[in-house]
C-alpha cells in the first residue's frame, strides 16, 4: 500500500495502512503546507510566516530544520530515498500519485465532470460519491497560517461544488427525492447556508419527493439565512423555482431545470461550477479602501453585467487586490468564477483576443468555434453565460482589445480585469491603484521579513520602504534578499537599494517596465531620455530640451507616459517620475541610440 496522505479531515499519514505518529505542532503544520504544495519548492520565509506568524523567534531557521529533519525520517522507509529534501532556500516533499487524498479528490471530481459533460450521469455519480467519500465528518485544524487557511477554504469550497453537481447528477438520473439524497443536502446547507443552488437542489428534491409543504418550507428558510446573515433577498432562479413549486409546475417532477419558468427550451448546458481562482501564495496586506470599493461593486451586481478595471503602475499589487476581492465575493457568484493570465505583465506573452476567448470558453465547456473565428468565440462566450453569476478575473491586460465582448448584455456576470493600459470604454467603472502609504508597506515589510527585523531597525524600514516606493512587488523582492541572507541587518538592505546600480535588480521591477516600454511606440524615446532628467517633477519644456523635439510633440509623449503609468501629472504643465522609473529610462538612454541619429521624436495624436 506505500505511504498515504490524508488532509480532508483530521491530519494523518499512514505506510501500509497503518498510521504513524505525527509529532503535532508546528512539525504537522509544516507538512500540511508541503502537502499543499506538493513537487513545489516552497521558499524559508514563506515556512516561517505560516508556522510563527509575525512572531518568528530568532531560532525559527534552527527550528525548522528540526521540524524538517523529524519528518525526513518519520516519512522515509528504510528501502527508499528521502521524501522531504530542502535546507536554506526552501523544502519540497516528493508525494507520488495516489498518495494524497485531496490530490485523489480533485482527480475524481474532474473525471466526474468530464462524464457529466459527455452527457453520462450514471458514470459520473459513482464518481462524485467516491470523491466526497474521501472527505471525513472532522474538519482540518484551523491553526494554520494564512496561505494553509486559504487553501483549507478552497478545498472546501471545492467540496461545496462538487456535492451540488453529484445531487444535480442524482436528479438527472431520476432520483425519487430520496432519503439519502435529501439528508446529503440538509447536511450540506447546514454548513454552506448561503448557497442558494444547494437550496434550490433541496426543493426540487422534496418536490421529487411528493412532499410540496417541505419545498415551500425550504424556500422561507433561504430567505431568512440569506436576510440574516447578508441582509440580501433570494436571487431570481431561487424565487422563480418557489413560483414553480406553488403553481405545480410538473416540470419540476421531470428533472426539468430549476428556476426557469419561462416559455423556452430547458438550457441542455450540463452544470459545471467552474472554481479557478488560484490560492494566494503570500499573505494579503493593506489595501482596506480599494479592497471594500470592489467588495461592494462585486456583490451588488445587478441584472447589468459590472466590467471593472483595476489599474495602476508596474508592481502596485493589482493582481494580489482583485484576487482578495473576488475571494470575498464568491458568494455572489454561484455558477463559478474563471481567472486567466492574459500575460501583459511581461514583454511579449500577451495574449491574443482569439486565444483569450477559446481559454474562456474550455472551463465553460461550451462547443468551439472554429481557428480564427473570434466573433462566433465571443458568441458561444455570452451564450454560456447569460442568465446565469459568473465572475470573470482576466489578469494582466495588455490591451481592452483582449476582453472586448465577453458579457452578455443581461445577467449577473462580472468582469474583473488588472491592467496598465488606460481605461476605456470597455469598462464601466475603474479603480486607479496607487503606491502603497508608508504604513502599509511597514507591515507588507514586517510579513515577508518578519517583526523582529523590522522592529530592531525601523529607521531601516523606513528608508527601505521609501526606496521601495512603496510598489509591493519592490517591497516583496527585496524583503526576500533578508530571507535569503539571514545575517544581514535591514540597515545593510537599504545601503544596497540605496546604490541606483543596484536598486532596479533588487526590487524586481526591470521586467515589468520593460514590458509597459515595449508598447509605448513613437514616446519610446522621449521615456528613454528623461533617465537624464534631475530627480522629481519636469515639464515639457525640460523634456523637449533633453529630445530635441518640439514642446507640443513631447507634451503628448508625455501623455502617452502618463497613459502607461510610467509617469503622473503633478499639476499644470508637471509630471512626476519615480526614481526607480527614472532608473529604468537612464539604463535605456545608456544602451539605446538617443542622440541626433536615432528614431526622430514623433508623437501621433491619440493613445
Amino acid at each position: 500500500m506505500g505511504l498515504m496522505f490524508k488532509i480532508l479531515g483530521p491530519i494523518r499519514a499512514l505506510r501500509d495502512g497503518r498510521p504513524l505518529r505525527l509529532p503535532g505542532g508546528r512539525p504537522t503544520a509544516l507538512l500540511v503546507t508541503l502537502l499543499l504544495h506538493t513537487g513545489a519548492v516552497v521558499p524559508v520565509e514563506r515556512l516561517r510566516q505560516e508556522l510563527w506568524g509575525g512572531r518568528a523567534p530568532a531560532s525559527a531557521v534552527a527550528n525548522l530544520r528540526t521540524h524538517a529533519s523529524q519528518l525526513r525520517q518519520l516519512l522515509t522507509a528504510p528501502d527508499e530515498s528521502p521524501r522531504l529534501h530542502g535546507g536554506h532556500g526552501g523544502y519540497r516533499l516528493r508525494v507520488d500519485p495516489g498518495e494524497l487524498d485531496a490530490a485523489e479528490f480533485e482527480r475524481l471530481a474532474t473525471e466526474g465532470h468530464a462524464a457529466r459533460v459527455d452527457g453520462r450521469p450514471d458514470v459520473a455519480a459513482p464518481l462524485f460519491e467516491q470523491a466526497l467519500s474521501l472527505w471525513s465528518a472532522a474538519e482540518p485544524p484551523a491553526a494554520y497560517g494564512p496561505t494553509t487557511a486559504a487553501a483549507f477554504d478552497q478545498l472546501r469550497e471545492r467540496r461545496a461544488a462538487v456535492r451540488e453537481t453529484y445531487a444535480q447528477c442524482r436528479l438527472d438520473l431520476g432520483d425519487p427525492g430520496s432519503h439519502p439524497l435529501l439528508a446529503l443536502l440538509r447536511r450540506h446547507l447546514a454548513e454552506n447556508p448561503l448557497r442558494e443552488p444547494a437550496w434550490a437542489l433541496l426543493m426540487i428534491a422534496q418536490c421529487r419527493a411528493g412532499d410540496r409543504a417541505a419545498a415551500l418550507r425550504t424556500y422561507r428558510a433561504a430567505c431568512r439565512a440569506l436576510a440574516g446573515e447578508l441582509g440580501v433577498g433570494p436571487g431570481p432562479e431561487l424565487t422563480e423555482l418557489y413560483a414553480a413549486v406553488r403553481r405545480h409546475d410538473t416540470r419540476l417532477l421531470a428533472g426539468r431545470p430549476a428556476g426557469r419558468t419561462r416559455d423556452r427550451p430547458a438550457d441542455p448546458r450540463p452544470v459545471l461550477v467552474p472554481h479557478e481562482l488560484p490560492c494566494p501564495t503570500t499573505p494579503f496586506v493593506g489595501r482596506r479602501t480599494e479592497l471594500a470599493q470592489l467588495r461592494v461593486a462585486l456583490t451588488t451586481v445587478g441584472d447589468t453585467p459590472l466590467t471593472m478595471a483595476v489599474y495602476g503602475m508596474p508592481g502596485a499589487g493589482k493582481s494580489a487586490l482583485a484576487l482578495r476581492a473576488a475571494a470575498e465575493a464568491l458568494d455572489a457568484f454561484p455558477h463559478g468564477q474563471l481567472h486567466l493570465d492574459l500575460g501583459g505583465s511581461v514583454d511579449g506573452t500577451a495574449l491574443s483576443p482569439l486565444d483569450v476567448a477559446m481559454r474562456v470558453l474550455r472551463p465553460l465547456r461550451a462547443a468551439t468555434p472554429g481557428p480564427d473565428d473570434l466573433a462566433e468565440a465571443r458568441a458561444r462566450i455570452r451564450s454560456s453565460l447569460f442568465d446565469r453569476r459568473v465572475l470573470l478575473v482576466l489578469d494582466n491586460v495588455a490591451d481592452p482589445a483582449q476582453v472586448d465582448g465577453l458579457l452578455p448584455a443581461r445577467g449577473g456576470c462580472a468582469l474583473l480585469v488588472t491592467s496598465r493600459c488606460p481605461v476605456s470604454d470597455t469598462f464601466t467603472r475603474a479603480l486607479r491603484l496607487d503606491p502603497m502609504p508608508p504604513g502599509d508597506g511597514l507591515a507588507l515589510l514586517r510579513v515577508t521579513a518578519g517583526d523582529r527585523r523590522v522592529d530592531d531597525e525601523p529607521e531601516a524600514a523606513a528608508a527601505v520602504v521609501a526606496l521601495c516606493e512603496g510598489l509591493p512587488l519592490a517591497l516583496r523582492t527585496a524583503a526576500r534578499r533578508l530571507a535569503e541572507c539571514p545575517h544581514w541587518s535591514m540597515a545593510r538592505l537599504a545601503r544596497l537599494l540605496r546604490d541606483e546600480r543596484h536598486r532596479l535588480a533588487e526590487t524586481g521591477l526591470r521586467p515589468r517596465l520593460t514590458a509597459s516600454y515595449r508598447r509605448l511606440g513613437a514616446a519610446a524615446p522621449v521615456f528613454r531620455r528623461l533617465g537624464d532628467a534631475p530627480a522629481g517633477t519636469v515639464t515639457p519644456e525640460l523634456a523637449a530640451a533633453l529630445t530635441g523635439a518640439p514642446t507640443e510633440e513631447t507634451v503628448r509623449a508625455l501623455d502617452q507616459l502618463v497613459a502607461a503609468q510610467l509617469a503622473e501629472p503633478a499639476g499644470p504643465g508637471r509630471y512626476r517620475i519615480g526614481d526607480l522609473v527614472r532608473l529604468y529610462a537612464a539604463e535605456l538612454g545608456a544602451t539605446e541610440p538617443t542622440g541626433p541619429g536615432s528614431t526622430p521624436v514623433t508623437v501621433a495624436d491619440g493613445r
